[in-house]
């Protein structure tokens, strides 16, 4: 199910240091955006699903450390790098599909850049619904792959066409797909239409 997963070792790191300013801006306002959402309340435990090599968790721990952290990640050399950088969260290896966590674990839960690259996405949404608690907050961000490709094409950069991203989405779509209150909806990295932006950034809310 999860073969077709590209992930080198630090291939985030290399994109949020990247030496092309853009392309670095890009990435680093990306989680900038995620962190202006969350609540301002303390003590929340906060789930990064799909946490990569741990770059959000960072920041969100930067910006807000009186929080719980907490992450999961399918890929292996993933998981190794975030609890490098994240020695105070509780990260884990494992199918965020099937996270072994009760119902109702979280305040907060983000999964950003995630989705596009997951066959199955309904049945993450579906298990990210069902481990958020009520009156709480999914933050998601999917990139329109569009005009990434067009982006990459220009850049020179190799493939043109990102070969794990098996699913193109719209914010529409992701209403229809996710099926909860939407708070907040902005394009990344600018406040352009969806057709002139790079991606999306939504935050949906869990009914009490």
């Amino acid at each position: 199910m999860h073969k077709h997963l590209y992930m080198p070792e630090d291939h985030m790191d290399e994109l949020y240091n990247s030496s092309n300013p853009f392309v670095r801006f890009v990435h680093r306002n990306r989680l900038k955006s995620i962190v202006a959402l969350l609540p301002d309340a303390k003590g929340l435990k906060i789930l990064d699903a799909g946490c990569g090599e741990g770059h959000l968790i960072e920041v969100m721990h930067e910006k807000r450390p009186d929080n719980d952290y907490y992450g999961f990640d399918v890929t292996e050399v993933a998981v190794e790098s975030a609890k490098e950088r994240c020695p105070y969260a509780k990260i884990q290896q494992g199918d965020i599909a099937a996270m072994p966590v009760p119902d109702g674990s979280f305040d907060v839960i983000t999964c950003t850049e995630v989705l596009e690259h997951i066959i199955d996405y309904e049945s993450v949404v579906m298990e990210l619904k069902r481990v958020l608690k009520p009156g709480g907050c999914l933050i998601l961000t999917f990139p329109n792959e569009f005009n990434w490709t067009i982006g990459r094409w220009l850049l020179g950069r190799k493939p043109v066409k990102i070969i794990d991203h098996v699913n193109a989405f719209t914010p529409r779509m992701m209403r229809n797909i996710v099926k909860l209150p939407v708070v907040a909806q902005r394009s990344l990295p600018f406040r352009l239409p969806f057709i002139a932006s790079l991606g999306v950034l939504m935050k949906f809310k869990r009914g009490i």
